[in-house]
């Protein structure tokens, strides 16, 4: 089973004569001893599938392990891959022997001598936070973006229908933005809350900002919230992009990280992807 039709098929090591100096083990517990936050042990955080011990010719970066992700480490050499989400589609991430397509992820991995390791909780208590920090970097945004105050962002003032158009296009969202406001407010402060957000977060940034930039919320919560406040008369937005997609970029900067505190093997991120399309009305 695969996603993508990507064959794989021998190929020369992304590591090159380094490769294989570091096990999947050694990686983590340089990330552990680099992070710069107390290490929780109860925290999601842990190795998914494969061996610690095995020797780390590659290491890949993404928001989510999907088998497109695993498919493409695996063409480039790429055996540890660093996941911000879940692999086995819920928390737990215990594949059920009777699913075939829990089966087949997990023999993917394991035919490909493939390592997953999570790092999720950690990596979202690190400063600045890389997720917004990354949400800035996709965006264009980086000479905005105050390491002092990562989530919320000053731009040039734009129109919501054109700062909708630009996260569009820049986080290549296929599925399209859900937007409420009105497409005529002019948006200059932003708050950056990739991942999944509360409505405590949402109540406590949306007085400071002139749009809340999320990744996914409950429905019933901060959505409505902000629709009432519109609906009162406060000129505030809300744009969502998708949980998945929000992260994504977060683990762009945790590549660049890795890169430099694991130099014996070189480190990639690929990205997720919007996992929807749109129909043609």
């Amino acid at each position: 089973m695969t996603a993508t039709g990507i064959a794989i098929a021998p190929r020369a090591l992304m590591a090159g004569d380094t490769a294989g100096a570091i096990n999947a083990q050694e990686v983590i517990d340089r990330i552990r001893k680099s992070v710069g936050v107390d290490w929780k042990p109860e925290a999601v955080d842990k190795f998914k599938a494969g061996d610690p011990q095995t020797r780390v010719t590659g290491i890949v970066t993404s928001s989510l392990a999907s088998l497109e992700v695993l498919e493409a480490a695996a063409k480039i050499g790429a055996n540890l891959i660093i996941t911000c989400e879940p692999t086995f589609f819920s928390k737990a991430e215990t594949p059920l022997a009777s699913d075939p397509v829990f089966q087949s992820k997990a023999e993917f991995i394991r035919k490909h001598n493939l390592v997953v390791w999570r790092f999720s909780d950690h990596w979202r208590l690190r400063s600045p936070d890389p997720f917004a920090q990354g949400l800035a970097q996709q965006l264009g945004w980086v000479k905005f973006f105050d390491p002092q105050n990562p989530t919320l962002i000053t731009i040039p003032g734009m129109t919501l229908a054109a700062l909708t158009t630009h996260v569009g296009k820049s986080m290549k969202i296929r599925g399209g933005l859900r937007v409420i406001g009105d497409p005529k407010l002019q948006v200059r402060k932003i708050a950056l809350l990739p991942g999944s957000t509360p409505i405590q977060v949402s109540i406590k940034s949306l007085p400071g900002a002139d749009a809340i930039l999320a990744g996914e919320v409950r429905e019933w919560e901060t959505v409505e919230y902000v629709r009432d406040t519109v609906d009162l008369g406060g000129k505030k937005a809300l744009l969502l992009t998708g949980r998945v997609v929000s992260e994504d970029p977060g683990m762009a900067i945790c590549a660049q990280w890795l890169n430099s505190i694991v130099p014996e093997v070189p480190c990639k991120w690929i990205t997720t992807g919007d996992p929807y399309w749109r129909p043609v009305a």
